[in-house]
Parts: C-alpha cells; structure tokens; sequence
C-alpha cells in the first residue's frame, strides 16, 4: 500500500501520524492516530486479571505498532487536521475513501496504513525491527480482528462467520495454504466471540476439511448458529438432523 503523504516525508516518517479519509456518501472527513512506539511493550503485565481475556494472547512487541481509535472518528475538516498535524509536528497521511458506516471495512483500512506505516519506517530506520519484533505486522491482523469482533453485535458477528467460511471454502478448493492458515485463525479469533451452545469448533473443523460433504456439513453448521441466534427452535432441530445423517 503506498502512502499518500500531505505532511511529512515518506522517506523520513516520524512514527506518528494523523490519517484521515473521506466518506464515500457525506464527504465528512474522518481521522486516526497511528502511533510506532519506541520500544516494545507488554501489555499483560498492566492488565487486571479479571481482563486478561479480553485482551488475549497478547505479548511483548504486539502494541508497538496501533491506531487509535481504530475505526475513523468524524472532525471538523482537513484545515483543521492540518493545522493540528502542524502544531504537533506529526506526519499527515490521506488513507482515500470509504463508507464510515461500514465500521468494519474502516477498521481494516486504518490497520492497512498501520502495516504500510510500520514497514515504511522500518524500511528507512530499522529502529522497530529489532528483536524478532519484525512479526508485528502480522500480530497487528489478529489484534485489530479482536477488536472489531468485540464490538460487534451478534448478527454482525454471524455475518462475518458466514464470510470467513465462505473465504475458507475458496481458500481449500484453490488450495491457497496461507489463506487457508490466516481464515482458520480469523475464525478461530471469531469464535471466542460467540456462545459455546453455536459449537464453533466443529464448524471450523469441518469448514477446513477438503471435500463436498465437508462443505454441506460446514454450512449446516452456519445455519444452526443463525436457527440459535433467532430462537427458531423447530428450524434448529430439522438442521440438527441433518448433520447427524452427514455425519453418521
């Protein structure tokens, strides 16, 4: 991703930076703050025990690279994040369009500019790469996934599900292994989001086994948790049958 640099020198970055982007329907512009810290940092130790899962595995070097907030906030206009990245002496990067309803999608972009932000200044500093800390921006995926799968609702969570099974159904018949590797992990991530009675371990097991009748079992599986979600008991018996039948 090349970074589009209205402050700043790409060739110099600061390791701060406003991003903003405009949205697609109102033309408001919205902004993150992404910040490279200079030294790794391990979260858990700052972390009451009572919290420890919400924030996972998360260990030294995973919050060296962030944007916060991590979804774009609306603000006054660009003047002003000029005149702001100005005053603080911080790069500014225009991260393009996109839809600010969309949380999702604007979770990922801001953790795209992350990535090329990070590898931009490790490219021209070689500061953040020290330390087997050049796997952060891989550990920055999962991170940002946990957050937006915490904040999202049931059904949003349920329709990312039906994503990433979808993705991994395409991953296995292209046989795309890294693809294979990253969805298996986002479902993984996901379903530590969701109630035990949906038995996600069994649809992600099923979603990543090659085969027809794999696939047939795994969006069964999907339909169970939409039948659990929606309380539609009957409906949920006839799909429990069904897998059973598969299965046997």
């Amino acid at each position: 991703m090349d970074l589009q640099f209205e402050l700043g020198n790409s060739e110099r970055p600061r390791g701060h930076a406003l991003v903003y982007f405009n949205d697609t329907i109102s033309g408001a512009c919205y902004a993150s703050y992404v910040v490279l810290l200079p030294i790794t940092v391990d979260v858990s130790k700052y972390v009451p025990p009572f919290l420890m899962n919400q924030v996972g595995e998360i260990g030294p070097g995973d919050m060296s690279a962030f944007a916060f907030p991590p979804a774009p906030e609306e603000v006054e206009d660009l003047e002003f994040l000029t005149s702001l990245a100005e005053t603080r002496q911080d790069d500014l990067i225009f991260g393009g369009e996109y839809t600010a309803s969309d949380v999702t999608s604007a979770m990922m972009k801001v953790n795209d500019v992350v990535q090329a932000y990070l590898e931009l200044y490790e490219d021209e500093t070689g500061v953040i790469d020290v330390e087997g800390t050049n796997e952060i921006p891989e550990k920055i995926d999962y991170q940002v996934n946990d957050i937006m799968y915490s904040m999202m609702s049931e059904s949003d969570k349920l329709s990312e599900l039906t994503k990433l099974v979808g993705r991994m159904r395409y991953a296995i018949e292209s046989d795309e292994e890294t693809l294979v590797d990253e969805t298996e992990a986002d479902l993984t991530a996901l379903s530590s989001y969701l109630p035990d009675t949906f038995q996600l371990p069994m649809l992600i097991e099923w979603a990543c086994k090659e085969g027809q009748r794999a696939s047939d079992i795994a969006n069964l599986y999907l339909r169970r948790c939409y039948h659990l979600s929606l309380e539609e008991y009957e409906d949920l018996g006839k799909v429990e049958e069904q897998i059973k039948a598969l299965d046997d």
